[in-house]
């Protein structure tokens, strides 16, 4: 029956002629591992059109909904993190075997009449698999693909007469924003996957007419081998080889990472990705002066190189000593790019300032990902952290406040440290000592007095008393009736200088300290510390009314907060006694 079909199939299709045109032919010099790589990127390329395919049943290619639409793949379609980790590892994979392809190809003098166009085509190949690579990086519209892509089209720019053209072309104006997405998307899933193919077929096809390189004259052609089975079994353990590290890669790592949503108004130290990295290098080695020559000239000069090869290199010998001054270009630019790989990658991991930076990084992608684990409102991811005090506080903070205050071992102290603002430890450090460098050491403040003299039990009565002014809905329980204890010695000790509400200090020396430590107090603390209720004519501290909003006040508000469920990394003490302690001066 199956003998039937088949040669029914046969008399209307003549499959037999082709499956014996492409699987029997013979290879002059045997099977060979040398071989296996044009088939592994046929794989790999398979594999890149089915993964891309079932991940553009998801993705969404615009600024406010792409990022969202690779966290939903990501963390919620089913088996959509494997998917996405094939076709990221899948991309360097493709990088990878054609640098060895173009490598074996050159070795074996595969340039040389009559294959100086299949040469040209496979150069065309690794142009479009490189741009393949640059497009999609961008398409999740997170901080490492946006930077990273826009280092690549700032090297654009630089190409001498048409760089700016170029670079608002592929940008699409004169700001990365939807024109650059939608210009990337349909670059990376319509027009460089059609020339892609268009490519491998007229390479295939001239493969098919030329037929395939030789080993090098001095191998030993007297082997004889058929393409099936004999190239085809290593053919197909070399693909199974590569797609099967790619699943590891993909297990290993989770699957692709994806970075916290794109944000220009954030400081990022942007790399491209590593197959790319060479060129960063290389430009670290040339002044401003002289960017062109890493940007455009010596890149262009060794694509130029690889294309006149074949013009070159026109002996019919294809022996490797015989033409070692034109491969040494070749080895030298690889040994020369691995080089500068791993330079890049050392240098990176020795800058203290780029480490801290990828922490920081990471910290924003995983707060992105914890907070659309819980939906991303209609506006997109940006205005979820924009309205996170975790994130958009920090952000702020860290732009207006750390050039007075210093939280979490960050900025610079002119102003009281705000590690732990607020906690039981933090307090207590302020009542002990508040001249101390953590405190008011630094400004002109220093006019309250120590209050170490209550001893243990009043200061913690105290403290427990400041914790309840500031008490609001989810915070910790406090000690009611240490509380209650502390405000009668509050009102005792305290009330000389300070008010609450109406009670206290007609003219106080200190901030009114109703509320104190609540959301209203700090918020009204950062808008208008010189008001009356706040530090009044004592303020030392700028007037950001006017200069933050107050949504982005509230943040900064929300995010400080936080602070007092945390304790300082410094211990609270008294002060050391003077050295003249006791003795009267003639001033007194």
């Amino acid at each position: 029956m199956l003998s039937k079909i088949a040669d029914f199939l046969d008399d209307r299709t003549g499959y037999r002629a082709l499956l014996h045109e492409a699987l029997d032919e013979d290879i002059a010099g045997g099977a060979r591992w040398a071989y296996v790589f044009g088939s592994g990127l046929l794989t790999i390329f398979a594999c890149q059109v089915v993964t891309g395919l079932l991940l553009m049943a998801t993705y969404t290619p615009s600024m406010d909904d792409a990022w969202s639409s690779v966290f939903y793949i990501q963390h919620k379609v089913t088996a959509g993190w494997f998917i996405r980790g094939l076709h990221h590892y899948g991309s360097q994979a493709m990088m990878i075997v054609l640098g060895f392809h173009l490598l074996q190809v050159a070795l074996y003098g595969a340039y040389k009449k009559p294959r100086e166009v299949t040469w040209w085509v496979g150069l065309g190949l690794m142009g479009v698999v490189q741009a393949l690579g640059l497009t999609g990086y961008l398409l999740p519209w997170d901080q490492k693909g946006y930077w990273a892509t826009k280092v690549a089209t700032n090297i654009a720019g630089t190409v001498p007469l048409m760089g700016p053209a170029l670079q608002t072309l592929i940008v699409g104006g004169a700001e990365y924003g939807q024109a650059t997405i939608t210009r990337f998307y349909v670059l990376h899933v319509g027009v460089l996957p059609a020339t892609l193919v268009l490519l491998v077929s007229a390479h295939v096809a001239l493969f098919r007419r030329n037929g395939g390189a030789t080993p090098p004259a001095s191998a030993d052609l007297s082997k004889k081998g058929v393409f099936y089975p004999d190239q085809v079994v290593r053919d197909l353990v070399f693909a199974l080889l590569v797609v099967g590290v790619m699943a590891l890669l993909t297990v290993a790592g989770g699957g692709a990472h994806i970075d916290a949503p794109a944000d220009p108004s954030i400081d990022y130290h942007p790399r491209p990705e590593w197959y790319f990295l060479f060129l960063f290098q290389l430009l670290k080695y040339l002044p401003g002066s002289m960017e062109l020559l890493g940007t455009v000239i010596l890149p262009g000069l060794a694509g130029a190189f690889l294309f006149v090869l074949p013009f070159l290199d026109r002996g019919e010998s294809t022996a490797v000593r015989g033409r070692l001054p034109w491969l040494a270009p070749i080895l030298l630019g690889a040994l020369g790019v691995i080089g500068l790989t791993y330079q890049a990658f050392a240098d990176d991991a020795a800058d203290e300032e780029f480490q801290a930076g990828l922490v920081d990084s990471q910290k924003r992608a995983d707060r992105a990902i914890a907070l659309a684990q819980d939906g991303i409102p209609p506006g997109g991811p940006l205005e979820m952290l924009k309205n996170d005090p975790m994130t958009r506080g920090a952000d702020v903070y860290a732009k207006e406040c750390t050039s007075c205050h210093v939280l979490d071992g960050e900025g610079e102290r002119s102003a009281p440290d705000h590690s732990g603002y607020g906690s039981r430890k933090w307090l207590m450090g302020l009542l002990l000592d508040p001249d101390a460098e953590h405190y008011f050491g630094t400004t002109e403040l220093s006019d309250m007095k120590p209050m170490g003299k209550l001893g243990d039990a009043k200061l913690k009565a105290v403290i427990e008393y400041l914790i309840s002014l500031g008490h609001e809905t989810g915070d910790p329980a406090y000690d009611l009736a240490l509380a209650k204890r502390g405000k009668r010695v509050f009102e005792e000790s305290c009330f000389d200088c300070h008010a609450i509400g109406e009670n206290g200090a007609d003219i106080f020396d200190g901030p009114n300290m109703t509320g104190y430590g609540s959301s209203e107090w700090i918020f009204n603390q950062i808008k208008q510390p010189d008001a009356e209720t706040q530090y009044g004519e004592l303020n030392e501290m700028p007037v950001f009314a006017g200069e933050l909003d107050d949504h982005d006040i509230r943040m900064v508000t929300a995010y400080l907060r936080r602070q007092r469920l945390k304790e300082p990394p410094f211990e609270p003490k008294a002060p050391a006694p003077k050295a003249d302690a006791g003795v009267e001066s003639p001033e007194d």
